[in-house]
Order: C-alpha cells, then sequence, then structure tokens
C-alpha cells in the first residue's frame, strides 16, 4: 500500500510539471483566430511622411555644383533664363545686376555640363543716330557682354560677337518704351 502511495506520488508530480510546461506564457497569440480586428479594418496610427526632393534642371545644378555663385536655386534657374542685357542711351555700361547674370552664365559654361557650348553675342541699338554709329554701339555693347564672360573664364575662342545696330528691334515703336527694350545684347547658346 505504502509503494502504491508513492507511485500516485509521483504520477502526481509528474502531471503537474506536464502542466506547468504547456501553461501559456502571457503573451500574445499568434494563430490569428483571436483577433478582433479583420484587414478590411485595420487602424493606422502612425503618420508616414515622404520627403520629396525636387528634380533641378540640370543647367542650374551644374551652376550650384560649381559653387562660383552663392544663390538660390530658384534665382540661379531665373538668371540663367536671363539672356538680355539692356543698356542705357549711347552706353555700352554693364549694370550691377547684369554682372551677377552673367556670373551665373560664365559658372555654367565653365561646369561640365555647359563646356561644349558656343555662344553667340548679339549687339543691337535703337534706331537714333546712324547706321554705322549703331553698328559700332552695337559691338561695343556685345563686346561688354563677352569680356565680362572671359575675365570669368570662358574662352575667348567660344564666344562670337555680331552687331546689328538697330536692324532687328524687338519693339518697332518709335517712343522711349521700345528704344530702351532695343537696346541690349542678348546672349544665344548654341
Amino acid at each position: 500500500m505504502r509503494i502504491a502511495n508513492y507511485i500516485k506520488a509521483a504520477t502526481l508530480a509528474a502531471s503537474a510539471l506536464w502542466l506547468a510546461g504547456c501553461a501559456s506564457t502571457g503573451g500574445e497569440s499568434t494563430s490569428g483566430v483571436e483577433t478582433s480586428i479583420t484587414p478590411e479594418e485595420t487602424v493606422v496610427t502612425d503618420n508616414v511622411i515622404i520627403e520629396t526632393m525636387p528634380v533641378l534642371d540640370p543647367a542650374v545644378q551644374a551652376v550650384i555644383d560649381s559653387g562660383e555663385v552663392e544663390a538660390s536655386a530658384e534665382e540661379v534657374e531665373m538668371l540663367l533664363d536671363r539672356d538680355t542685357f539692356n543698356f542705357a542711351f549711347d552706353s555700352s555700361k554693364l549694370s550691377d545686376s547684369d554682372y551677377k547674370a552673367l556670373d551665373v552664365q560664365a559658372a555654367y559654361l565653365n561646369s561640365d555640363q555647359g563646356k561644349g557650348k558656343k555662344i553667340i553675342v548679339q549687339g543691337h541699338t535703337d534706331e537714333r543716330g546712324t547706321r554705322t554709329y549703331n553698328l559700332a554701339l552695337g559691338e561695343r555693347r556685345a563686346n561688354a557682354v563677352k569680356d565680362y564672360l572671359e575675365a570669368k573664364g570662358v574662352a575667348s575662342s567660344r564666344i562670337d560677337v555680331i552687331s546689328f545696330g538697330f536692324e532687328k528691334p524687338v519693339d518697332p515703336a518709335h517712343n522711349e518704351t521700345a528704344w530702351a527694350k532695343n537696346r541690349r545684347a542678348q546672349i544665344v547658346i548654341n
């Protein structure tokens, strides 16, 4: 009888250990059967922030990468688009704003992006004065642009100059507003 009690006690102890080994650890169920949220009811509690970078024009990027000009991408793009430089009456002197735009043009022309480009600087005048005088004035205006670009490192062999005098006005009217528009040097990049 005493041996039977030892066997019963040993059986009970073994059963208790076996049950303890199968007990839940208190973690989440991985079966998915017990979940109360279906895939359609998934609740997103975190906001996802997606950062996007604007794609820059390669010419603008080349100017920024050159480190020659300190300006925002928008300002560089605006200055690169500027190809016309206006002058006062009977003058071939560039203005301060012209120098900044020409700095951007030079940085582009000296970059890998613009290295192979050739440019033509066209000089123009208003209709006042003789044809000969205006051809010379248009040439001085075009040379003012060329000289500045050369000073900024653009090879002179890449820059051609031509003067049209008063023959190609952008505004054919005969007043001060039209004349101011027509007194210009214009860069054409090939």
